[in-house]
């Protein structure tokens, strides 16, 4: 029994560590390589067969030896659907930064800096995870690439790909960038306002039922149990 225990607090702290820390980019990084599958990762079916091993060693018996079997199914489904969440979060947390990014990329223009320098400054003061994006558009040009193809790669980017495109296109030119980059910013900090408004409003009709189901107890008991009980308490007199 005490060795079980000692697997399950085992067990739980590997996965808070995992899944906690970095907003579960962590987790994301464990199980998910470049170019593989979360399903096929020796990672995530060790972590599915230390969960079953847990059930097994603290129930014990045939029906540990079951429940352990079960739960590495439902563990490899829990840890697929984990995963499935990391890139829209990725993706939400670069449209937040967004316009700050290309607040700073403004300033180094307009003072006057190449596109690649400004690029690598601004990369070592935005944060996580504007500033891996931007690593690879600098690593890109560190290897030999012109700007225009280092900015291209990110064409289909989801957040970054229509600014991507037009840095290309003004690099290959010699266009000017600045007022690119302030009109994208100012569109992006209306899209974030407008998207921080509707998960606003979300938030507040979906916490309407749960709010209902707290307080219809207390309507209850304070509102109708009292009518009730004098309503009878009269009958009875």
């Amino acid at each position: 029994m005490t060795w079980a225990l000692c697997a399950a607090g085992a067990s739980a702290w590997v996965f808070l560590w995992c899944v906690l820390p970095d907003d579960g980019h962590r987790l994301h990084r464990m199980i998910h390589p470049p170019g593989g599958s979360s399903q096929g990762n020796p990672t995530t079916w060790a972590l599915a067969g230390l969960t079953g091993l847990v059930i097994w060693l603290g129930i014990g018996g045939v029906a540990g030896a079951v429940a352990g079997v079960v739960a590495i199914p439902l563990v490899l489904k829990a840890i697929a659907l984990l995963d499935a969440r990391g890139p829209a979060r990725v993706n939400r947390q670069l449209a937040e930064q967004l316009p700050e990014t290309l607040d700073l990329m403004r300033a180094g223009l307009d003072a006057g800096l190449p596109l690649r320098t400004v690029t690598a400054r601004v990369t070592a003061l935005v944060p996580e995870p504007t500033a891996s994006l931007l690593g690879d558009v600098l690593g890109n040009v560190e290897v030999g690439r012109s700007d225009d193809r280092a900015w291209a790669q990110l064409g289909d980017h989801p957040v970054w790909g229509d600014l991507a495109r037009d840095l290309a296109r003004s690099a290959a030119s010699g266009a000017a960038m600045s007022r690119l980059l302030m009109v994208t910013a100012q569109q992006a900090r209306a899209e974030l306002g407008a998207t921080r408004t509707r998960r606003a409003r979300a938030v507040g009709v979906r916490s309407v039922l749960p709010l209902v189901t707290c307080f219809l107890p207390a309507f209850v008991l304070v509102g109708v149990v009292p009518i009730i009980a004098s309503t009878l308490a009269e009958l009875n007199w």
